[in-house]
């Protein structure tokens, strides 16, 4: 038997009653995974959650195994072989005896309309977009029903995550930290940085799948290195070819899904003997990283945490060199829009919430240091889903 988050599925289809929303209909994979807790691998699936008892996954038969039952009634489908039906004919059949078995005609359907930035499959290397073929089917199908986009719905529901949910994101976090662990070992003058960044990908792939039940992963680490290199930091920039200097400062961005579930965490080495002054600012944004950590509790507001980073960092005269945001959602996608931690917002932290927490400087020939975990809010105080660092 799977463990099934019964208070997830709950608040969502209480939501879905009290918006009138008889069934939502969903193609994302980060949605689907809301839905029945499965990673699409293709982009292919279909999740149906009805207005009151389990969920239908339509998928594509190669993928059944990784379905769980407990949480949804499983259909798979033929997809991909010469023996198979078009995709699009089997999405119009089974969708039919959907509406059919829902009693779907004339009522509000919710359906996927205004995701831009959306999670990859497993098979990220060729991304699946629900777009006019799918929207037209639903569309022609559902004429007599009300289709209404469900963003608004589900993403305050994903904001508050569930203990379930926590114990996940804390397992992809623990994973990610092999990489990372693999990439502090073993950094030296003379590796690249896009070597670095292999071998962070390597282990998670190698030593993550089994790790508390653990099945699919990906990773990607990108690896600036330098006084130049590593300044680049502030936005998110491929790896090169450069090769690692003694005494570089060399930061590691790693973006971690397991079974769609995201980890999103910055660590920073030095490769060789670490100068008085690289400690110094490491040490002070670790300083600022958990005094704004401290602030993820009930009650304050999106913009405390930032606020009380930028103090630390003010106090020892760096503050110009903050030039981003403290942090950002973390959760079914690597890149959640709640919370947001910058200055300015007065949304309120509600326990549940996660969040990125990394705040960073960035000094012109000195390089970049950012420290980034993942932490919860908590009714007491901040929940680490990954590993604090300690001061150098």
């Amino acid at each position: 038997m799977t463990k099934v988050d019964q208070q997830r599925l709950q608040r969502l289809q209480t939501k879905m009653q009290q918006e009138g929303l008889a069934a939502l209909i969903c193609r994302l994979p980060e949605n689907v995974v809301y839905l029945t807790d499965y990673w699409p691998h293709h982009g292919f699936s279909v999740a149906v959650m009805p207005q009151e008892g389990k969920a239908v996954l339509f998928l594509p038969e190669i993928e059944e195994e990784y379905a769980k039952p407990d949480w949804a009634e499983v259909i798979p489908f033929g997809w991909g072989l010469l023996k198979d039906a078009d995709l699009y004919d089997n999405h119009l059949k089974n969708l039919s005896e959907i509406k059919k078995r829902f009693n779907l005609s004339g009522k509000k359907v919710g359906v996927e309309k205004t995701f831009e930035i959306v999670g990859p499959t497993y098979r990220a290397a060729e991304p699946v977009i629900p777009a006019a073929p799918w929207n037209n089917l639903l569309a022609d199908l559902f004429s007599d029903a009300e289709l209404v986009d469900i963003a608004d719905l589900i993403m305050p529901l994903r904001a508050i995550k569930t203990p379930y949910e926590l114990d996940k994101l804390r397992t992809a976090n623990e994973i990610a930290e092999l990489g990372m662990q693999a990439a502090m070992e073993q950094l030296e003058p003379g590796m690249t940085e896009a070597g670095v960044g292999a071998l962070v990908e390597y282990t998670i792939r190698a030593k993550g799948p089994g790790h508390k039940g653990a099945r699919l992963m990906r990773a990607s680490a990108e690896v600036g290195a330098g006084p130049v290199g590593s300044t680049k930091g502030t936005l998110l920039v491929p790896s090169t070819g450069y090769t690692i200097q003694d005494g570089d400062i060399v930061m590691i961005e790693l973006a971690t899904v397991v079974d769609g579930y995201w980890s999103d965490l910055t660590y920073v080495s030095v490769a060789g003997n670490k100068s008085q002054r690289q400690r110094e600012v490491y040490n002070t944004v670790l300083d600022a990283q958990m005094a704004a950590a401290e602030k993820m509790k009930a009650g304050n507001t999106f913009s405390d945490p930032d606020t009380a980073a930028r103090e630390v960092l003010k106090q020892a005269g760096l503050e110009e060199y903050f030039v981003h945001i403290t942090g950002h959602g973390v959760g079914l996608r690597y890149h959640e829009f709640t919370p947001v931690l910058m200055p300015g917002l007065d949304g309120i932290l509600e326990a549940g919430m996660v969040s990125s927490v990394e705040p960073g400087v960035y000094i012109p020939d000195f390089g970049g240091i950012r420290i980034e975990d993942n932490v919860a809010v908590g009714e007491e105080g901040p929940i680490f889903l990954s590993t604090p660092r300690k001061p150098w």
